[in-house]
């Protein structure tokens, strides 16, 4: 009873405490949820995510195979077991007919039954008279549920039988029309079936109807139709019926086949689905033994879970920097409670109440807060990972994203109760501090620090900076990150891409919370001046107290560095992407395309009037191609400029030796039209009107890339070549007009760039040879709709490579999306909580200070220069704060921003994008932050407006 009676009084005073302090609490509580919201919005984007690759994964294998990942196949077969009677299966049939498919909650498109007998013999009639009446081995069975895919094109649906089937009334049965050609049979003609074995079964039958699928492809035949050429059908209440009582081990195998539909899949049924099926498989196969789950969607779900468990770890692995973040802002406002408590505290330790009390106290002030906090941090961390999916960078949304299919499971869950596990550690780590001290220690507290934290005096700042250090020279070492995901490398499953310029600013920031006291200490000793009292009373206060604001500035310091290097590093990869994607393509969009070969293999859907090429100067037969006039694309709308480019291959034939190079034919006047960027460095300080202008001066001129400069080559000189074009080649000889490095869409790395005219090349080769259009477009019109216009011209469009898919589908990878979604919502709860922090801080500091205050106008301090003192004082710490934020952000992103190899495309870092610094989000940010402060000042004009300081100093209450 005496502890029922304890608890219930431990209980009472924590709501008490909390209630007396509700706005600390509530900045507790806000702590707690914000921790719950991002631990748990990790990995709900990242089974959202992993989901939206399944369901794309499902609509490419539909329309690849037809078939979907989420079909089952259960078959018997009797090779192995023997035959079955179909009572023996009619159990397995209705459990998978009914509860068992509905017990994986997913909607049914088609479910299909199909049962068939061992080889039959099939033979004429005895009363045909023919001399060999046996014709071939059939089997005879059913299918159910594929009555709208099977066509009777001759006679009728097979009859049901009362009874066994005789020479009066044969079983009437349904043959595919391949089997009736080959055999030539015929509606209504008899035949008999006989079972081999010991004692031969027969049954007469009758061919009541030819039978020919609707569709072949259809996704819901589970075998395709030609494979049952030799099944004869018949009703099914024939089969199970009249047939089983005929024949002994009818069912020689046996299928259940059901197309389900994952598209409307969530992420909290996905993972308990794979058990769902495992349980269907598992009483199946008990039901008849043998049976076995030969299609499930087991493999694209286990796929789900492993990319889904692999993203949640390498998010969690990005967050902790994040959530440390917040956990320290939990711990800074266990600390301001403790502050205002400690002496009550101290107090309760002179009454005899024990340590472990006074932390139980403590410990279910958390847990109520915490139990609160998972109440509302679920909801908040859906909307966390609903915005994670809709970023396209960092503090960049796009609100016409497909939004991902987000739900709340059991897992997630898990990481919230996580979150506020460690958060209650966080938090009570000051309590504990607190409960070591006594009244006279809280005495000595008030007036000077006493002890510096304990991370100064071990100088684990410094040690911290160890690590950082070194991964940024490993990095050096291996020669940077490889940035981008369509060069088969995804950089973002690197941790050290965040974690070492996140450990970085952090090492950093705590280095100048322990260097910017000692700088406000100089300040302060060098404010002499007689007129400088309200300075020197802000930068003496500072000096002497720099743990009733370090907490803030840490926090100010982390929150700017953060927001500086994602910012810089989100702008650089942007950047890179958008510039290595778009020399990728070279155009906006490229269409590949293929013309007609004149007089053979013509292709259907051309255009009947071509333009027709000239006939080879040598008089030989070559291939020649037909081609719609590139100028005929302008006509379909969202097209504004046109260009053929010809892709093929040569050998350079200088210095002896025959090297293959990459032959790149151009219309030089549209060419560069179609192009979005081309820079001079590129060009070797060439621009790109300057070198077709050298192609107009010269049709036989050449654009080459360094790498073609073998053997002494120079401008000016001729340059022998083997044109190899569609198979054919022909020797010729272009002249070198100009030297570049790079040249949009090409590589030096796949070997030597030879840009010539296009049409100089057709009149040495005799004639025109297939060629790629390259377009610009109208970005904002759909690209199925322009490509099927192209089509209606008669232009066999094979294939399309469009930039803005290419970067769409760069930015909505998992990883790169989850890492800046990440980033932008964990800065926007760090920025919230930092402002608040610093407004706790400046209010109870103000509180604490009344006395103080009170002092310093007894003395004859004026209220203005009192409330000077504190502005400056604020003004310093965020001045500071902000500045060193901002710095040791730009070091970060100067020091490891350089280090990404960033692009995409199959040579990333190709061409070269240098580091960028975001000066228009850290302006943005400057701007958010000055704005705070200006509600903080005013909030502290609230507070010192209605503290009455002459009341402070004669109660000599610092609580007020």
């Amino acid at each position: 009873m005496t502890l029922f009676f304890t608890i219930v009084s431990v209980f009472t005073t924590a709501i008490n405490r909390l209630r007396a302090n509700l706005g600390l609490a509530a900045c507790a509580l806000l702590a707690l949820v914000a921790a719950v919201a991002l631990a748990i919005c990790v990995p709900i984007y990242a089974e959202g995510a992993s989901l939206r690759l399944l369901q794309d994964e499902i609509l490419r294998q539909e329309r690849q195979t037809g078939r979907s990942p989420f079909a089952l196949l259960f078959r018997y077969v009797s090779s192995q077991r023997g035959p079955l009677d179909w009572e023996r299966v009619q159990p397995a049939d209705g459990f998978l007919s009914t509860q068992g498919l509905d017990s994986l909650g997913l909607a049914r498109e088609s479910f299909a039954r199909h049962a068939r007998t061992d080889q039959l013999r099939l033979f004429l009639p005895p009363r045909s008279g023919g001399q060999n009446q046996f014709l071939r081995t059939v089997t005879l069975g059913f299918i159910g549920g594929l009555d709208a895919q099977i066509r009777i094109y001759d006679g009728a649906a097979p009859r049901v039988l009362t009874a066994a089937p005789t020479e009066q009334q044969p079983l009437e049965v349904l043959i595919s029309r391949t089997l009736a050609d080959q055999v030539g049979i015929n509606v209504d003609d008899r035949y008999t079936l006989v079972a081999a074995g010991t004692r031969p079964v027969s049954m007469p039958i009758r061919v009541a109807g030819l039978w020919e699928p609707v569709n072949a492809s259809d996704p819901a035949w589970f075998f395709a139709p030609d494979t049952l050429n030799d099944v004869m059908l018949t009703a099914e209440a024939n089969f199970t019926g009249s047939v089983a009582t005929t024949l002994k081990g009818e069912v020689a195998q046996v299928l259940w086949y059901a197309r389900l539909s994952g598209r409307g899949l969530t992420a909290a049924q996905a993972g308990p689905l794979l058990g769902r099926v495992e349980a269907v498989r598992a009483r199946a196969a008990g039901l008849v033994p043998g049976l076995r789950l030969e299609i499930s969607p087991a493999e694209p779900l286990q796929r789900y879970q492993t990319r889904a468990t692999e993203l949640t770890i390498q998010l969690g692995v990005f967050s902790i920097p994040i959530l440390g973040l917040v956990l320290y802002f939990a711990a800074l406002v266990a600390g301001m409670l403790v502050m205002r408590q400690r002496g009550e505290i101290a107090l309760l330790k002179t009454r005899g109440v024990r340590d472990a009390q006074i932390l139980g106290i403590s410990l279910i002030e958390w847990l109520i807060l915490g139990s609160l906090a998972l109440l509302i941090g679920p909801p908040l961390g859906l909307w966390f990972a609903e915005l994670m999916g809709r970023t396209t960078s960092f503090l960049q949304l796009d609100a016409a994203t497909e939004p991902l299919a987000l739900a709340l499971t059991t897992s997630s869950f898990r990481f919230g109760v996580a979150a506020v596990a460690l958060a209650l550690v966080a938090a009570l780590i000051p309590v504990t501090s607190a409960t070591r001290r006594t009244l006279v220690d809280e005495q000595q507290q008030s007036a000077r620090q006493v002890r510096a934290p304990f991370w100064q005096r071990f100088y684990l700042d410094v040690l911290l900076l160890i690590p950082p250090v070194y991964g940024i020279y490993q990095l050096q070492r291996s020669g940077g990150i490889q940035v981008g995901s369509l060069a088969g490398a995804d950089p973002f499953a690197n941790p050290l891409l965040v974690l070492v310029p996140l450990l970085l600013c952090f090492a950093l920031g705590l280095l100048a919370v322990r260097l910017i006291p000692l700088l406000l200490e100089l300040l302060a000793r060098l404010s002499t001046r007689p007129d400088w009292v309200a300075p020197l009373v802000a930068l003496r206060t500072l000096a002497r107290q720099p743990e009733a604001y370090r907490g803030p500035l840490l926090l100010l310091i982390l929150t700017m560095s953060l927001a500086t290097f994602s910012a810089s590093m989100a702008m650089t990869i942007e950047g890179s992407i958008h510039q290595a994607i778009s020399y990728q393509v070279g155009a906006q969009t490229r269409l590949i395309e293929a013309g007609e070969t004149a007089g053979r293999n013509q292709q259907p859907g051309q255009n009947p009037n071509p333009r027709p090429t000239p006939p080879p100067s040598n008089g030989q037969e070559e291939p020649r191609f037909l081609f719609v006039p590139v100028r005929d694309h302008l006509s379909v709308e969202g097209i504004t400029a046109a260009t053929r480019v010809g892709i093929y291959e040569a050998s350079l034939q200088a210095s002896g030796t025959g090297r293959d190079a990459q032959l790149i034919g151009i219309d030089r006047l549209d060419f560069p039209k179609v192009i979005p960027q081309f820079k001079r460095t590129w060009g070797n300080g060439e621009s790109l009107g300057a070198l077709m202008n050298l192609l107009a001066r010269y049709p036989d001129g050449a654009i080459v890339s360094r790498t073609a400069l073998a053997g002494g080559l120079k401008v000016g000189d001729r340059l022998p070549l083997q044109l190899k074009l569609a198979g054919d080649q022909r020797a010729a000889t272009l002249r070198i007009v100009a030297v570049v490095d790079l040249f949009p869409g090409f590589y030096p790395q796949d070997g030597p760039i030879i840009v010539a005219n296009l049409d100089y090349l057709f009149d040495q080769m005799g004639g025109q040879y297939p060629y790629d259009v390259w377009i610009a477009r109208d970005p904002t019109g759909n690209l199925d709709v322009l490509v099927g216009a192209v089509r209606s011209l008669g232009i066999n469009v094979l294939d399309q490579i469009d930039a803005a898919q290419l970067i769409i589908r760069e930015q909505t990878a998992p990883r790169r999306q989850g890492l800046f979604g990440l980033l932008s919502v964990g800065f926007i709860t760090a920025a919230l909580l930092t402002l608040l922090g610093f407004l706790l801080s400046v209010l109870i500091s103000a509180r604490r200070r009344a006395i103080e205050l009170g002092v310093l106008q007894a003395i004859g301090l004026g209220a203005g220069q009192v409330a000077t003192a504190l502005i400056i004082e604020l003004a310093l710490i965020v001045i500071a704060g902000t500045g060193a934020g901002t710095a040791i952000g730009l070091a970060a992103a100067l020091l490891v921003v350089p280090l990404l190899q960033v692009g995409s495309g199959p040579y990333p870092g190709t061409p070269a994008f240098g580091a960028q610094i975001a000066w228009n989000e850290v302006t943005i940010i400057y701007a958010v932050f000055a704005t705070s402060l200006l509600l903080t000042l005013l909030a502290l004009g609230a507070v010192l407006t209605r503290t009455q300081l002459n009341q402070a100093v004669k109660l000599g209450d610092a609580n007020l």
